[in-house]
């Protein structure tokens, strides 16, 4: 037999038994019985669409993320060392939600009782560094803090001066609450006759109704918040809620 005649009859019938092999899975899923095809299905298939399913749902989960306007912030507040009572701060934010008319699906308020900050030289560095962070880019308005934490921080360039913030009429009514602090110079020295008012304290506010507290909790505006109006309205519901 000529050589390249043999090798065409076999090509032929290489292709020809191709062809019957992909006839032949055909026919045999045709024959398949209904339990018969889920089997073959779950052992070629069904893994292979799982993952499928999990990445494009994961994929879409951060494009979501990534491209979906975020809320808008209309109040946030750094709670110092106060996480014990998150539930009562958890109050205080749904009220005051209420007071800002605030629509869930496009705004949001923000009440953090994650800080943890120590008076003493070795402090919680990290939280120390999230609120100096947030504080400087703005992302806080007020901090509610023990006595102790406000007297060790007011100095340095954390808050802001009460009245620059406040309408004449509230900054009067709440002359009675106002804490006074000295300044800080650049080398970390207390100014003379520098006292400044930093601080409101809130102790005797109904949040605080019936708690066992070793200290005072006092209220401070951050240095770069441009939320006045806001400020006000959260100190008259906790001074003059029922106003």
């Amino acid at each position: 037999m000529d050589v390249k005649n043999k090798k065409t009859v076999l090509n032929d019938e290489a292709a020809l038994y191709q062809h019957k092999e992909n006839v032949s899975e055909k026919e045999k899923w045709q024959q398949m019985s209904g339990a018969k095809r889920w089997e073959h299905f779950k052992e070629y298939y069904l893994m292979k669409l799982i993952v499928t399913v999990i990445v494009l749902a994961v994929t879409g989960s951060i494009l979501y993320t990534m491209l979906s306007p975020k809320p808008e912030m209309l109040f946030s507040v750094a709670i110092i060392n106060d996480s014990y009572y998150q539930s009562v701060y958890e109050e205080v934010q749904e009220k005051f939600e209420e007071v800002l008319q605030l629509d869930p699906e496009t705004q949001e308020t923000l009440f953090d009782t994650g800080y943890s900050i120590s008076v003493e030289q070795y402090g919680s560095i990290e939280s120390l560094q999230k609120f100096a962070m947030y504080n400087a880019v703005g992302d806080l308005d007020v901090t509610i803090m023990p006595q102790s934490v406000f007297e060790t921080y007011a100095p340095g360039d954390y808050f802001s001066p009460v009245a620059g913030h406040l309408p004449t009429d509230l900054y009067m009514a709440l002359s009675e609450y106002l804490l006074e602090c000295q300044r800080m110079d650049e080398d970390g020295n207390l100014i003379p006759d520098s006292e400044t008012v930093f601080g409101i304290d809130i102790s005797s506010t109904w949040i605080y109704e019936g708690q066992e507290r070793t200290e005072p909790m006092v209220l401070a505006i951050n240095l770069a918040t441009a939320k006045e109006e806001n400020i006000e309205k959260f100190l008259r519901l906790l001074f003059f809620p029922e106003d």
